[in-house]
């Protein structure tokens, strides 16, 4: 929280990669000063894509981390070789220790898990879609016009324009994300969005009424506005 401040976002999600338990306790240490949060998870489907999913509140987002816990393999993290994966309050203690390998894919499907996360009010994004690993092109071939998307998320503009021949749905704004697996990394990578206050309604509103309003900014400086 005080690296999102730092470095001036008003609002982050937390997306670990099959998971939600963690969103909770960021929203307590953001406390009343911010950053909003946003509750996410980095959903690895049956097809071996990643699809962020926002959620519009915890109660929705354990439910589907609920529903996808039972559809992953039952295999043990192994914490020498991956690390282990913990979920830690907002005064950094550790509560528990997750045992099952959150790295594997779940047994549901892209059309499926997007269904639901749009019945359940939920923002779908698939991520790093020109990524060469882990991508909707790079699994798919293309990125389908009849799935319910709400953006498309690139890991570099640089990269985009290889892939926009892929992208069926062409009304679908472009996003990029920091995808901050360390501290160093949050902010390196950002969107702004035209909102009357930093919330998931107000996200949810402008990605689906302003589309390509959305604008995405690599390497900027940590005085910047996010």
């Amino acid at each position: 929280m005080d690296r999102a401040r730092e470095v001036g976002l008003d609002i982050i999600a937390i997306t670990d990669h099959n998971m939600v338990e963690n969103g909770p306790y960021v929203t307590a240490a953001a406390g009343v000063s911010g950053p909003t949060v946003l509750f996410g998870m980095e959903l690895q489907t049956i097809e071996e894509v990643h699809l962020l999913i926002l959620f519009p509140d915890y109660e929705t987002a354990i439910e589907m981390q609920e529903m996808v816990y039972d559809l992953l393999p039952a295999v043990e993290n192994d914490p020498d070789y991956f690390g282990d994966q913990v979920v830690v309050d907002e005064n950094d203690r550790i509560v528990r220790f997750e045992g099952r390998l959150l790295l594997n894919s779940s047994g549901i499907s892209i059309n499926d898990a997007a269904s639901w996360a749009r019945a359940h009010g939920c923002l779908v994004i698939p991520a790093h879609i020109d990524s060469p690993t882990y991508g909707i092109i790079t699994q798919l071939g293309y990125v389908s016009q009849e799935i319910p998307f709400d953006a498309l998320e690139v890991a570099s503009e640089k990269r985009l324009k290889a892939v926009l021949p892929f992208i069926l749905a062409k009304d679908l704004p472009i996003v990029g994300f920091s995808d901050a697996h360390y501290l160093k990394d949050i902010g390196k990578r950002r969107i702004s969005l035209p909102l009357a206050e930093p919330s998931f309604a107000e996200v949810a509103k402008a990605l689906r009424t302003f589309g390509n309003t959305a604008r995405m900014h690599e390497g900027m400086c940590p005085e910047a506005p996010g």
